[in-house]
């Protein structure tokens, strides 16, 4: 599997593509819309990267980066695809987030995705609450 990074240009030709994903990461939320993050990633807000193998797209992961006090942070804003979050593609995801200066990875994650993260060194920090008003 390879990782990669896609120019903000590109979102508009392949959003066919990668809509059906961000719906499906998106069903546990209502943070934001697909239509929504399509707008992030379109003005260069957010980073897409997707996932691909021989047999084409396999996944995709959309990454706010936030300049902290102490961190260079990339935020997972979402992710979707069967089988992409694995040792290989994580190594490439990280090497690639290496190379935009981040010093930190965060994201909010299902139980069973923090299980997954786990594997890979990755813990969990806190619970989140909320409450709409």
């Amino acid at each position: 599997m390879r990782v990669n990074v896609v120019d903000p240009k590109f979102i508009v030709n392949m959003w066919k593509d990668i809509k059906p994903y961000l719906q499906r990461a998106l069903e546990h939320t209502d943070d934001y819309s697909a239509e929504q993050c399509k707008v992030f990633l379109t003005n260069g807000s957010w980073v897409l990267f997707v996932a691909l193998n021989k047999n084409g797209l396999q996944g995709v992961a959309t990454i706010a980066i936030e300049n902290g006090v102490n961190h260079r942070t990339a935020l997972i804003t979402t992710i979707s695809g069967k089988g992409i979050i694995n040792k290989d593609a994580m190594e490439q995801l990280i090497s690639i987030l290496k190379s935009f200066g981040i010093t930190r990875i965060q994201g909010y994650a299902r139980d069973s995705l923090v299980r997954l993260y786990h594997c890979f060194g990755i813990y969990k920090k806190s619970n989140l609450v909320e409450v709409t008003l």
